[in-house]
């Protein structure tokens, strides 16, 4: 008798391929987030070197705030509103200005009320109230200061002789 061979004894297992348990991104996508990370990279380097860039500003608030309890605190205001002008514009006109145009040049500046420079800087003796509003202009000024005074010089004065 002839042995006869079931033909299922000859078939192999069947052979799953492995389960792709990872997320493949297709190279558009690759593109896409390599332009995101870029895109992420430059605003975070702009912010830091923005950030970097304003230093001297923050410094020159910071010694504003300690230079407050001082006994020649308006000069020192003066001082850093000079500095930090020069700082960010060194050939700002405003800086060879005397002290009166300086005055009207500060005073174009801001909306806030000026004391009078001259007798606040020059005089012996302190005048708090007037160190209290100079203080308060500076900090404004320093605040809102963008790296860019304008260049309006004030008008000279004319003597009628």
């Amino acid at each position: 008798m002839a042995e006869t061979h079931s033909p299922l004894s000859q078939l192999a297992d069947i052979s799953e391929p492995p389960l792709a348990l990872g997320f493949a991104f297709t190279p558009i996508w690759w593109l896409l987030s390599l332009v995101l990370i870029t895109g992420l990279f430059y605003v975070a380097l702009r912010f830091y070197q923005r950030w970097r860039f304003y230093a001297a500003k923050r410094q020159a608030l910071q010694l504003l705030e300690q230079a407050s309890v001082e006994k020649n605190a308006a000069s020192m205001f003066n001082q850093l509103i000079k500095r930090v002008l020069v700082h960010y514009q060194p050939a700002h006109p405003a800086l060879s200005l005397n002290s009166k145009q300086w005055q009207q040049w500060l005073a174009a500046q801001q909306d806030m009320p000026l004391p009078d420079l001259t007798r606040l800087l020059y005089q012996a003796g302190t005048d708090r109230a007037g160190t209290e509003q100079f203080y308060q202009f500076a900090k404004v000024w320093l605040t809102h200061y963008n790296a860019n005074a304008p260049l309006v010089t004030p008008q000279k004065e004319t003597s009628n002789a």
